[in-house]
């Protein structure tokens, strides 16, 4: 997130006093922020700029064998643009917490996605409703639990070929002996296996 940092100085050269220090000054003052700075968030500027102040402010934020820091003190402001991309960026992550909350706490729950239905509307849901609703819950239950993982095992067996046609036909290969060996495997004994020999 781009931002503007000012910071004023007040610094005493050392008694050795070397060519250019007013930049090498500056310089060590833009490192030493950006090391303070790198594991803030980008929300939170006025706490970026605090702990800015908080570490590198008094004389003992930055000791050099050329100057001595007296202070430092650091202000920091987003643009127009950064405060609008920022508000995007907010949205966006309460967005996905919310998302991934409703996952979790209610469409793992079919009872919760009646009552959430419920506290939505003003009126009750109808039998229909409630079973469609329930139905709904469960085959979302389901597929993250089945399909998805399948669904994933099955595209990297297709990854292996670098065909298209082949690699469609290797999955519904897999596909077809996966089938026939749950169907071989939940027969009952009385029953004949696909092969047509008896259990």
């Amino acid at each position: 997130m781009p931002f503007e940092a000012t910071f004023t100085l007040v610094w005493r050269p050392a008694l050795r006093r070397r060519a250019n220090l007013a930049e090498q000054v500056r310089s060590d003052l833009r490192a030493a922020a950006t090391e303070v700075t790198a594991g803030l968030l980008p929300d939170d500027l006025l706490g970026a700029e605090d702990t800015l102040n908080a570490v590198l402010g008094s004389s003992d934020g930055q000791r050099s064998p050329h100057y001595r820091l007296i202070s430092a003190k650091f202000a920091l402001r987003l643009s127009p643009s950064a405060v609008e991309n920022l508000a995007v960026r907010r949205a966006d992550a309460e967005r996905i917490r919310r998302l991934e909350f409703l996952k979790t706490a209610l469409y793992d729950h079919p009872d919760l996605v009646v009552l959430d239905r419920i506290e939505r509307t003003s009126a009750l849901p109808d039998n229909a409703q409630v079973a469609d609703l329930q139905r709904l819950s469960r085959a979302i239950r389901s597929c993250n639990a089945w399909w998805y993982p399948l669904l994933e095992q099955w595209e990297a067996v297709g990854a292996g070929f670098k065909d298209l046609e082949t690699r469609h036909e290797a999955m519904r290969v897999l596909l077809q002996h996966s089938v026939e060996a749950l169907k071989a495997a939940t027969a009952p004994s009385d029953r004949a296996a696909p092969d047509g020999r008896a259990e």
